[in-house]
C-alpha cells in the first residue's frame, strides 16, 4: 500500500501570529506615526477654524495642547526606555518629539498674532523648548556639549522672534526676512565649525552607537529644515517682497562645507552677487565675506583668497551708504590702499594673479585716454619697451631658484646589447 500524501494546510501557527504583531506593533509601531498625523491635522483644521472667526485667544489654548502633546511623547518615551526597556519604540517617539520641538504646526507665528500675552507665550515656548531638549537627552542618557544644547535653543529665538517684528514692528519686513536668514546661517556655519558630539552615558554599544549617531544627524538636518521652511513661509504669511539678496545667504554655508579652496570662492562669490538685490545690506554683508575670506585664506592655507578678502573690503567701504544703483564711484585713496595691498600679497605669496588684477583695476579706475597721434603711439612702444625690460629682469630674479642643470640636455642612459 502506497503512503497517501498529505497536502499542506493553511495552517499559520501561534508563534508567527505573535512575531507579527511583535514586529509592527513594538518595534515598528504605526500607531505613533498615525497619531503624529492625524495630531498635525487636527491643529491644522481647529487653527483655520480659529481663523475664519478670529478667536485669537484661542491660539493660545491650541498651543497648550501641542505642548501638552510633546510632554506626553517625552512621557512615552521615558516609559519604553527606562522602564520597559524597549529602544526602538522609543527612539521612535523621539524622532516624533524632535519634528514638533521646531513647531510643525506653526504656532509660533498664530501666537505673535495675540498682543501682549501672545509676547509671554513667546518666552515660555522658548523656555520650554529649552526644558523638552534637556529632558529628551536626560531620558536616553546622553551626554551632549554645551554648544549641542546652544545651537537649536537659539534656533527656536530665530524661530519664535522674527513673526513679532514683522505683525507689530514698523522696520522693512523685507529687511527683518533677511536678517532672520542670516541669522539661521550663521547658527549653521556654528554648526560645522564645533561639529557637536553626543554620547551615551553607560557600556559601549556598537549597535547603540550606530543608532545614535542617525538619530543625532537627522534631528540636525530635520531641525534646519524646519528653520528652512519656516523663513519661506513667513514670505506668504507677511507679504514680504522678497530679492536675490534673500538666496545669498544660502551659498555663504559653502566655505564651511569643504575645506577646499574652489568652494569658497564660488560660494562667496555668488554671495556677493546675490546680494545686490539689496544695497542698504551690501556693504555689510561685503565686511562679512571679506572676513571669510581673509579666514579661510590663513585657515585652510591658501593665500589666493586674500585676494577675495582685500576686493570685499573694497567693496565695503566703496558702498557704505549706498542706497540704489548705480554704483558709488570709489574713492581715489581707497583705490591706492587697495592696490596696494593686492601688490603687496602678490609680492609676499608670488601670486601672478594678484598683480593682474591690481593692474587691470588701475587702469579700469584711471580710465586713461588711447593714442590719438604717431606721436603718442611712440611714446606708448617706447613705455612698452622699458616695462618688457623690467619684466624680463623681473622673471630671471623670479625663478632664479630653478638650477641651471635644467639648461643642460639630458642624456637617457640604456644598456647596451651585444649580439653575438
Amino acid at each position: 500500500m502506497n503512503p497517501i500524501d498529505l497536502k499542506p494546510t493553511a495552517i499559520v501557527s501561534t508563534d508567527t501570529i505573535e512575531s507579527l504583531f511583535y514586529r509592527w506593533f513594538v518595534e515598528y509601531n504605526p500607531l505613533y506615526f498615525a497619531s503624529a498625523l492625524f495630531f498635525v491635522f487636527g491643529v491644522f483644521l481647529v487653527s483655520k477654524g480659529m481663523s475664519q472667526i478670529n478667536w485669537l485667544d484661542g491660539q493660545l489654548l491650541l498651543t497648550a495642547v501641542i505642548e501638552s502633546y510633546e510632554i506626553l511623547l517625552l512621557a512615552g518615551s521615558f516609559i519604553l526606555y527606562r522602564i520597559a526597556g524597549l529602544r526602538r519604540p522609543a527612539v521612535i517617539l523621539a524622532i516624533i518629539n524632535i519634528c514638533f520641538l521646531f513647531d510643525c504646526t506653526y504656532q509660533t507665528e498664530h501666537i505673535s498674532t495675540v498682543p501682549v500675552v501672545g509676547e509671554l507665550a513667546t518666552l515660555l515656548w522658548i523656555a520650554a523648548f529649552a526644558v523638552k531638549l534637556i529632558a529628551l537627552a536626560w531620558i536616553f542618557r546622553l551626554r551632549v556639549s554645551l554648544i549641542g544644547y546652544a545651537i537649536p535653543i537659539l534656533a527656536a529665538v530665530g524661530i519664535a522672534v522674527p513673526p513679532h517684528l514683522l505683525y507689530y514692528s514698523g522696520i522693512d519686513k523685507s529687511l527683518i526676512h533677511l536678517i532672520a536668514t542670516w541669522y539661521g546661517v550663521a547658527l549653521a556655519v556654528l554648526f560645522l565649525w564645533y561639529r557637536p558630539v553626543v554620547t551615551c552615558e553607560g557600556p559601549p554599544d556598537p549597535e547603540g552607537r550606530v543608532v545614535l549617531g542617525k538619530v543625532w544627524n537627522a534631528a540636525w538636518m530635520i531641525w534646519g529644515g524646519f528653520y528652512l521652511f519656516h523663513t519661506l513661509s513667513w514670505i506668504r504669511f507677511y507679504d514680504i517682497a522678497i530679492s536675490p539678496a534673500n538666496l545669498a545667504t544660502i551659498f555663504a554655508i559653502l566655505p564651511f562645507a569643504s575645506e577646499k579652496e574652489e568652494y569658497s570662492w564660488v560660494g562667496l562669490t555668488l554671495v556677493m552677487m546675490f546680494s545686490l538685490g539689496s544695497p542698504p545690506f551690501f556693504s555689510l554683508v561685503a565686511t562679512v565675506c571679506a572676513l571669510l575670506f581673509f579666514w579661510r585664506a590663513a585657515a585652510g592655507r591658501h593665500p589666493r583668497l586674500y585676494i577675495g578678502a582685500i576686493v570685499c573690503f573694497h567693496l565695503a567701504l566703496r558702498t557704505i551708504g549706498w542706497e540704489a544703483f548705480p554704483f558709488p564711484d570709489p574713492n581715489q585713496w581707497l583705490v591706492v590702499l587697495t592696490g596696494v595691498s593686492l601688490l603687496a600679497v602678490g609680492w609676499m605669496y608670488r601670486l601672478l594673479s594678484s598683480f593682474l588684477i591690481a593692474t587691470f583695476g588701475g587702469f579700469a579706475y584711471w580710465n586713461p585716454p588711447g593714442p590719438r597721434n604717431i606721436m603718442e603711439w611712440g611714446a606708448l612702444f617706447i613705455a612698452a619697451g622699458f616695462a618688457s625690460l623690467v619684466a624680463g629682469v623681473a622673471a630671471n630674479w623670479w625663478f632664479r631658484f630653478i638650477s641651471s642643470d635644467m639648461e643642460k640636455p639630458t642624456v637617457k642612459k640604456g644598456l647596451d646589447h651585444v649580439v653575438s
